[in-house]
């Protein structure tokens, strides 16, 4: 395994992982090797389509699902929009109303389409999410019992793991509750692939939204498992790629290595796992040590063992990654998708409320496939000393 410097730090992975060297291999085979067009009737269209099926076949076969129900799509957003846009159009044509619940810390990708969704008409249902993972099933109940017909119309969405704070959301009972009502649940599953059991809630689920990037697969590429392909309606048009859900010239490479990457994850989970807690609680202790009024968001209840978010009281949330930037660490405060935006995080806002999400700097360091020992080292002696300069510069509010 490659060790970078000890001057680039890297530990952002929740908002994407280095391409595997053995998917950049797979890849760049298959695109030398079988370089038609999959719907093509010639010879080397017909070599592609089947790589294609190869590569869909060995993602069941990680999933434990069937071949035809795993659709290749370019990226979790698509997934995610794809599942909740997709959902509405149906109810829409079979005369319903569409109502899509989703839990108030989901990424924008759920939360921004679920609006989009019933901007003209249907119902957009928010349900919120403790700390420990737990959700207000209550609400989910009493909505979906209101309803006049729910498994005709409605869809319930919840990410696995929080991607900010690493919390893994409770599914099973949400699944019991989906179950129970007989409405299809989409799981947004993009930050637990590789780091929880995935198979078995994929087969559970109704739909599930992987992405290659966070894999260390290529980032043009994610999947939507769907279990009965009458669920939704096409989001495009002109062609009848990937049984007409999902048209347009299918990436036979980008696929390969979606399979590979999703493979290579999958391999070792139990021991990649337990590597990754240890990193994460290394991070943990010795920034407490160093940092005494630093706060671990998240460790209330079940977390995935990548992620780790801490908030730091008495700092401007936008200082420190970028300072930390400048001496080798890169990290984030939160959502890659939230960049640049100056509002609090709505999943801490939630979490914690309003008040505590206004009085720290949250920064979210994540680790990968390639993170060691030395990457938390490092930045156990970077961390501190840039927060010092920082507070020495005048800037935020010393700790009492």
């Amino acid at each position: 395994m490659p060790k970078p410097p000890l001057t680039d730090l890297y530990l952002d992975h929740a908002a994407t992982t280095p391409l595997r060297p053995q998917v950049a291999r797979e890849m760049r085979h298959v695109q030398e090797e079988f370089p038609g067009n999959p719907s093509s009737p010639h010879r080397w269209g017909q070599d592609a389509r089947r790589t294609l099926q190869a590569a869909r076949d060995r993602v069941a076969e990680v999933l434990d699902v069937p071949a035809g129900t795993v659709f290749f799509v370019r990226g979790g957003t698509e997934s995610d929009n794809l599942a909740i846009l997709g959902r509405a159009d149906r109810s829409r044509s079979e005369g319903h109303t569409p109502l899509i619940l989703y839990s108030s810390v989901e990424h924008s990708a759920v939360r921004e389409a679920a609006q989009e969704a019933v901007r003209s008409h249907g119902q957009a249902v928010v349900f919120g999410v403790d700390p420990s993972g737990q959700l207000d099933l209550t609400t989910i109940r009493e909505t979906l019992e209101r309803h006049p017909d729910p498994s005709s119309a409605a869809l319930l969405s919840c990410m696995w793991v929080n991607n900010e704070t690493g919390t893994v959301l409770a599914m099973e009972e949400l699944l019991e509750v989906a179950r129970a009502q007989d409405v299809p649940l989409h799981v947004d599953a993009v930050q637990g692939a590789g780091k929880l059991h995935l198979a078995q809630l994929a087969r559970a689920a109704d739909l599930l939204s992987l992405s290659g990037h966070k894999l260390g697969g290529p980032r043009s590429m994610g999947i939507l498992v769907c279990r009965d392909r009458s669920l939704l309606s096409p989001r495009l048009f002109g062609g009848g790629q990937e049984d007409g859900l999902r048209p347009g010239t299918e990436d036979v490479a980008g696929a390969a290595g979606m399979a590979q990457a999703l493979e290579l994850a999958t391999h070792d989970r139990e021991g990649e796992a337990a590597r990754l807690t240890r990193l994460r609680d290394r991070l943990e202790e010795g920034l407490k040590e160093a940092i005494p009024d630093l706060r671990i968001h998240g460790a209330e209840g079940p977390r995935a063992p990548h992620i780790t978010n801490v908030g730091i009281p008495g700092l401007p949330a936008d200082v420190l990654p970028g300072a930390l930037d400048l001496s080798g660490v890169r990290a984030s405060a939160g959502s890659a998708c939230r960049s640049g935006s100056s509002g609090v995080s709505p999943v801490l806002a939630e979490f914690y409320g309003e008040a505590h999400a206004r009085g720290v700097a949250p920064l979210r360091l994540s680790l990968g496939w390639n993170s060691t020992p030395q990457v938390v080292e490092g930045a156990l002696k970077i961390v501190p000393r840039v927060l010092g300069e920082i507070r020495s510069a005048g800037i935020g509010t010393r700790p009492s």
